[in-house]
């Protein structure tokens, strides 16, 4: 253990301010510093900070103390490993007791030096190819060494033999898994992406495939001691003084997509680590930022995403704008095809969230239908009913009041109509009778008719409009170990409610509806080739209802009646051949009787 000596010699060399400001935006006042709490949320400067007195103190949740109290509580870390973080600072050298090991201390020193050992291994002769694989991305020497990217050799007996003393403490750390044939490296022949904290101390690690087959595409450790993957954001240490310069966040989806942002100058990018964006990480934003940009994916599971972590943000009190990527393409494809400039344009014309999650709804019901305005209004009045700011919410009627030529009054009106009736349109499954392809997908798999490790090889999440999300939740989950192949057997309930907490709680409700439901099919596996057969055909029904949806409302913007009749004259017939499809394949929904795309 330290001496009290070197404790005080490092509470007095180390300036709190300094350590404060690295986890929070901080600025002056008066004699002092004020920030927002870390520690609660905070709308406006409860913190305040003393250089002098060396000490904090939170007049909103009352948190407080010393450099050693913040930084324990902010890293959740034990006393003895603060003292050891902030001695390599203060360049003080400390007193150890022989064979003495911290529950933490020991495992942050190992993950550093399995760091180092990846990053050996991608200038070795093994990791040739992965250097090439980096080279073809357009990845730099210069962003591989700032990110310390790194590379996985494909026998796990290099990992293992260099650490053939720590296995146990790389079981701890999810780099090495056990069976019945002894131990193996989670990660072989992948390229490796360290995992860091806002301070950049690695904590665990990402994997990408290098071969085309190879699957999953990207493999992440599970929680350890040291790591919580839904409390970091990735990028973040590479961030964090563009985000104090500048006050916004660039929200982007991969590892890759963030690699790239700050490789073409933009430093403020950020990204969750393979989850959904959570209230830690819009937390951990907000510390930094007032405002965020999000460029996400603008498929089915993109939006889905999109939608799900801008409640988080704005739960937080963060303004937030988002960017229309070309459809099909990422943050990475378009920095890479189009360079800087294509970006910096995409990001100049960034929408008001208000504008995107109107133009998502329409893209996704048929506003010129009567059950596709119920399905709007309805999945507005879910979406209205977890934001606090009231101002957002008149904004979002005013604009969906105005693309439906709807009076916000009315809009209201009809949102209590629905709370009256004790739910809203679009909390379904009630029966069977009334599920689309998608329902008894989800049913079959959550009944364990239908395996997982066979839907991740014959679906994707963006097969999906309704359950995207899920699926997307589901196939990371069975990647990382975490949910069995198929969900039968006396570890299911603990599978499911794994994947259920993945979820908004909209989502876990329909999941949970399906899950409890009565099994409908006497012949599951004649029902699942009919489903997925019939999912084939509509998807590419769907692309063309939605392609001519936009033609009609670009017709009727330039008055062009023969246009518009002869393109509506499509529509119908694409929805009478939509409906007889849904007939063939045994089942219908009522959410597709009006045509729309929105399926089920």
């Amino acid at each position: 253990m330290p001496t009290r000596d070197e404790i005080e010699a490092i509470r007095s060399r180390v300036n709190i301010v300094d350590v404060v400001s690295r986890y929070v935006s901080v600025r002056a006042s008066g004699n002092n510093y004020i920030a927002l709490c870390p520690f609660h949320p905070d709308e406006s400067p409860s913190m305040t900070i003393s250089a002098e007195k060396g000490l904090f103190h939170c007049f909103g949740c009352g948190a407080g103390g010393d450099v050693y109290t913040f930084l324990s509580q902010i890293e959740n870390v034990e006393f003895p490993d603060a003292v050891r973080r902030l001695a390599d600072e203060a360049g003080v050298r400390l007193t150890e007791t022989k064979g003495e090991t911290q529950p933490t201390g020991g495992l942050r020193e190992i993950v550093e030096r399995v760091a180092r050992f990846y990053e050996r291994g991608l200038h070795s002769d093994d990791g040739q190819h992965a250097r090439a694989y980096l080279a073809d991305r357009g990845i730099t020497d210069e962003t591989i060494e700032r990110f310390r990217l790194g590379y996985a050799p494909p026998a796990s007996g290099a990992l293992l033999n260099t650490f053939r003393n720590q296995t146990d403490e790389l079981t701890r750390l999810s780099l090495v898994r056990k069976g019945y044939d002894g131990r193996w490296a989670f990660f072989r022949d992948r390229v490796i992406f360290p995992l860091t904290s806002s301070q950049g101390e690695v904590l665990s690690f990402a994997g990408r495939a290098l071969g085309p087959d190879d699957e999953p595409k990207y493999l992440n450790t599970a929680n350890t001691p040291i790591f919580t993957k839904s409390k970091l954001l990735y990028g973040l240490s590479q961030a964090r003084d563009a985000l104090n310069r500048e006050g916004q966040a660039l929200m982007v989806e991969g590892y890759t997509d963030v690699i790239m942002a700050h490789q073409h100058g933009f430093q403020n990018a950020v990204a969750s680590m393979g989850t959904s964006l959570t209230k830690d990480h819009a937390h951990l934003l907000k510390r930094y930022v007032s405002s965020a940009l999000l460029a996400y994916d603008r498929d089915a599971a993109g939006r889905a995403a999109t939608l799900r972590g801008v409640k988080q943000l704005l739960s937080v009190g963060l303004d937030v704008r988002v960017v229309l990527l070309p459809p099909d393409g990422d943050p990475d494809d378009l920095l890479r095809e189009g360079g800087a400039d294509a970006f910096r344009d995409a990001l100049g014309h960034s929408v008001p969230f208000a504008e995107f999650f109107v133009q998502s709804l329409l893209e996704t019901h048929d506003p010129r239908e009567l059950q596709g305005q119920e399905a709007i209004i309805a999945s507005t009045r879910d979406f209205l009913s977890g934001l606090s700011s009231p101002a957002l919410r008149t904004r979002i009627l005013k604009e969906l009041g105005s693309a439906l030529e709807i009076p916000v009054e009315d809009l209201r009106g009809a949102m209590e109509r629905m709370k009256g009736r004790g739910g809203t349109v679009t909390m379904e499954p009630r029966s069977p009778e009334h599920w689309g392809v998608e329902e008894h997908l989800m049913h079959l798999l959550l009944h364990g008719e239908y395996s997982v490790d066979r839907a991740i090889h014959e679906l994707k999440p963006e097969d999906f409009s309704r359950y995207a999300e899920a699926i997307d939740a589901l196939f990371k989950l069975y990647r990382e170990e975490i949910v069995p192949p198929r969900f039968d057997g006396p570890d299911a309930q603990q599978a499911i409610t794994a994947w259920l907490d993945q979820l908004d709680p909209q989502q876990a409700q329909r999941l949970r509806a399906l899950a409890v439901s009565q099994r409908r099919d006497t012949d599951s596996e004649r029902a699942i080739t009919q489903l997925l057969q019939g999912k084939i055909r509509l998807q590419g029904i769907d692309r063309r209802i939605r392609t001519l949806s936009a033609r009609i409302r670009e017709a009727e913007a330039r008055g062009d009646r023969e246009g518009v009749a002869r393109l509506q004259r499509e529509h119908s017939d694409l929805s009478i051949e939509r409906r007889q499809l849904l007939r063939d394949i045994g089942w219908r929904t009522t959410a597709s009787q009006g045509g729309g795309a929105h399926h089920g």
